[in-house]
């Protein structure tokens, strides 16, 4: 996790999960140390009362991240036409995954790789979701976006497009 303080009523962002708040900060303190947990409540209105617990230790791997700049997703975007994916902020993992989006564009992942093809699925899921939110545009309009920054539609993989198509229904 970057080295920016998360408090109560924070955003931050999962690829699956999309953007959640901050809704406590536990405190607990043992004999040699104090050890932070968040309680994350995604921000999408659902009937489902869902609630994550993470330890600050394990913020990173488990997915959840602050969210991107607006000038960083834009970065992003011109990124996806270049194809490069130097990080230009403080979350990482929002790189990342454009660039899994950038690498698939190129190459066909075919319908046997089914891990290849689920991490193709999340990512496009994950980075469209965050821009979108971040933009303040439509999963729609997001999608049009990413498409349009990686060029010509007919040298983009079957798998992107697909994934894509996904990311666009929500």
């Amino acid at each position: 996790m970057a080295t920016k303080q998360i408090a109560q009523g924070d955003l931050l962002f999962h690829a699956v999960h999309g953007v959640c708040r901050v809704d406590e900060i536990d405190r607990e303190s043992s004999t040699s140390r104090e050890v932070l947990s968040y309680a994350l409540v995604p921000n999408n209105l659902n009937r489902m009362k869902v609630r994550f617990v993470v330890p600050l230790a394990e913020m990173k791997p488990s997915g959840f991240h602050t969210l991107i700049s607006p000038k960083e997703a834009q970065g992003i975007l011109d990124s996806l036409k270049d194809g490069d994916f130097t990080p230009n902020g403080e979350e990482p993992q929002a790189w990342e995954l454009a660039k899994v989006i950038f690498t698939s564009s190129r190459e066909d992942l075919g319908m046997k790789d089914a891990r290849k093809r689920q991490v193709l699925e999340r990512s496009a899921r994950g980075l469209v979701g965050e821009l979108a939110f971040v933009l303040k545009m439509t999963l729609k309009e997001m999608t049009t976006s990413v498409k349009k920054s990686l060029g010509d539609p007919s040298r983009i993989s079957p798998a992107l497009l697909a994934a894509l198509t996904h990311a666009s229904e929500g």
